[in-house]
């Protein structure tokens, strides 16, 4: 890698601690939201900044995870490994937004005809977008849960559970019992 593209990598490790603390607060501020009425207009009010934050701290996940691809030995090795990091970086919101914005738009050209098979399709429609406004209420948790999986996965809340997977590797376990045999012999030769 060059020197530039170097700098990139570093400024935006650096970027990494204060992009998990702007999450952080997104997510705080959503659901303290969900019980205080003056958070939630607060929310409402700055509901575009707040999504541009958010946007901006993916962008910089997807530049880390970039740096992780060029650096893996395989690209087995990176989807094996970073897959967690993968979906944290979706946002699955988005697709959400397209269907539920395709789905209006089919809805009210359902309107404007005359025959009764449109009708009957357009009471068909109403229904289905009175099902998209619990479906919305359903993405506000999908974000939180993207949110909080990107917490967890680029502040590697989760390193220390997989940590000990490799005692279940047979060379683990031989190179182990060998330190357990040398610390038995070690005990019996003090007692006598």
């Amino acid at each position: 890698m060059n020197n530039f593209w170097e700098k990139v990598e570093h400024w935006n490790a650096k970027l990494i601690p204060a992009a998990i603390v702007g999450l952080l607060i997104i997510i705080v501020l959503e659901v303290i939201g969900y019980f205080n009425e003056s958070v939630h207009h607060f929310v409402e009010l700055y509901h575009t900044p707040i999504v541009a934050l958010d946007y901006f701290i993916i962008v910089i996940f997807v530049i880390d995870l970039i740096f992780l691809a060029i650096k893996a030995k395989t690209w087995k090795f990176f989807f094996k490994s970073y897959w967690l990091d993968i979906v944290a970086v979706v946002p699955l919101v988005i697709v959400f937004t397209i269907v539920s914005r395709v789905w209006r738009v089919a809805a009210t050209a359902g309107k404007y005809t005359i025959s009764q098979a449109i009708l009957h399709e357009s009471l068909e429609a109403r229904k289905g977008i009175s099902a998209l406004s619990r479906s919305q209420k359903i993405a506000k948790y999908i974000r939180l849960a993207a949110r909080s999986l990107r917490i967890v996965t680029k502040s590697r809340l989760f390193t220390k559970v997989t940590h000990h997977v490799h005692r279940h590797k047979p060379e683990y376990q031989k190179k182990h019992t060998k330190v357990l045999e040398k610390r038995n012999l070690k005990k019996n030769k003090n007692k006598k």
